[in-house]
């Protein structure tokens, strides 16, 4: 089902949201608190998920991505979003639809520039977006402060008493977002001097975020180019070649590349197709990031203005969600993800507070992709260089921020209702089932290490 086709089910537009909130006090009763701190493991075989998910990716690329992954078990989990997922479908769940990253481990936060050119925290992965139950994105977000932490080497204890906060910092969001007016909430206030504010932050933790600030206004498609590109023989800007992770390819996508870009603006709002009008194409480069998504196609353009100047573009393959690509060997078909760019730009426009005005998508030959602007005043936290009290203050910003998120869709009222006040057994429950959940991950992770890494 994509984001278009959303049916509020068992939402009414005619209620208020009095009248939702006891909805989810309702609910609360049919799947208490207990429930959801609960975790039985489902017996499934993790090697056989992955290897289907591995058979949609390219096959030079795997051994780095294999690498990558080894690094660490908060590493292989964030390249691992099936196996939590299927885990997640077995589990006790409130049942209350919405919107979701589907991946919203804390790793996948960060800053960017919104089209007003304002610097935004928010979610930046939404590759596994779709519509599930609400706590999934928690719990998913709760296991990777544990595994993020441990990386750090952060003491257990530590973890287990700070963990409990993290629910509640979410809990308090959306408590904080019903507040607001309906209209409010459709503008939430994620640039960055406002969570600052909102969340009470310490001095110390605003000069960590005021110096990621000032690192990220450095970013820009200008800078971009001075980093990833050379000249050719002819004297000719190019990318530079850094293979594996950086080179050209003859394939569908450079070969159609013109086409699939004409595509593509015709899914932006007229202003920017306009003024995309005014570049050209000069050079195109795969180049594969990150980790769960280290293996898929993704490729860079390089826009030259008639003025001279530059845009550059990241072009990504949208694959279906992990869930369905890990149990499904069906041969990926444009027809068969049609609308897989759609659901990625649908899902971000909805749960970020601003998008980047070239977010777009096109459907290839035989595979789906979106668009957008590549490194534009992008900046990710480095979460080993956090000391404990910047770790603490980051994680529930995150746990906050996805609040902020949640509270875009529909059924957000009867989340409110369900969480309740005060809701310090929600928040212990949630945090039970996270280290449940993170012994799962521990588990296939040394399976991974002792088959994976040895082939």
């Amino acid at each position: 089902m994509t984001p278009a086709k959303f049916s509020t089910g068992q939402v009414q537009v005619n209620k208020t949201v009095a009248e939702l909130r006891e909805m989810g006090k309702a609910a609360r009763a049919k799947v208490p608190f207990e429930e959801l701190g609960q975790f039985t493991p489902t017996g499934r075989d993790s090697t056989v998920m992955m290897d289907q998910v591995r058979q949609l990716l390219i096959p030079e690329l795997l051994p780095e991505r294999t690498r990558l992954m080894g690094a660490s078990a908060f590493a292989f989990f964030r390249g691992t979003a099936e196996l939590m997922e299927a885990d997640l479908d077995t589990q006790p769940n409130t049942r209350i639809l919405t919107f979701t990253c589907g991946d919203a481990h804390i790793g996948n936060f960060g800053f960017y520039a919104s089209p007003e050119r304002r610097l935004l925290f928010d979610l930046n992965d939404f590759d596994e977006a779709g519509i599930n139950p609400w706590e999934w994105d928690l719990k998913r977000l709760l296991v990777s402060v544990i595994l993020a932490g441990q990386a750090n080497q952060f003491k257990e204890k530590k973890l287990k008493e700070f963990l409990p906060a993290v629910a509640a910092s979410y809990r308090k969001g959306m408590k904080w977002m019903f507040d607001q007016t309906t209209l409010s909430r459709f503008y939430p206030a994620n640039d960055v001097e406002k969570i600052i504010k909102a969340s009470a932050l310490d001095e110390d933790s605003s000069k960590l975020l005021m110096n990621l600030i000032n690192h990220a206004n450095k970013r820009d498609s200008e800078q971009v180019v001075r980093k990833f590109t050379t000249l050719d023989i002819r004297g000719g800007l190019c990318f530079r070649e850094n293979a594996p992770r950086t080179t050209h390819v003859d394939d569908d996508f450079t070969t159609h590349v013109n086409d699939y870009f004409a595509a593509y603006r015709q899914t932006l709002r007229p202003d920017v197709n306009l003024l995309l009008s005014q570049y050209h194409i000069t050079d195109v480069v795969r180049h594969s990031v990150g980790v769960g998504s280290f293996g898929s196609r993704c490729y860079l353009i390089l826009l030259t203005a008639i003025d001279g100047s530059h845009l550059v573009l990241q072009v990504k393959e949208a694959l279906p969600t992990r869930r369905r690509g890990s149990q499904k060997s069906t041969r990926i078909t444009a027809d068969f993800e049609q609308s897989e760019g759609q659901r990625i730009v649908d899902s971000q426009k909805i749960l970020q507070s601003a998008s980047d005005a070239f977010l777009g998508y096109f459907a290839g030959h035989e595979r789906s992709f979106y668009v957008r602007q590549f490194r534009d005043m992008k900046e990710s936290v480095n979460l080993a260089q956090l000391d404990w009290d910047q770790f603490q203050t980051y994680a529930a910003t995150c746990a906050w921020t996805l609040a902020m998120a949640h509270s875009q869709s529909p059924t957000a009222a009867i989340i409110r209702g369900y969480i309740g006040g005060s809701g310090k057994t929600l928040d212990s429950e949630l945090a039970k089932f996270a280290w449940a959940y993170t012994d799962q991950v521990q588990a296939d992770y040394q399976k991974f290490c002792e088959y994976r890494l040895t082939d």
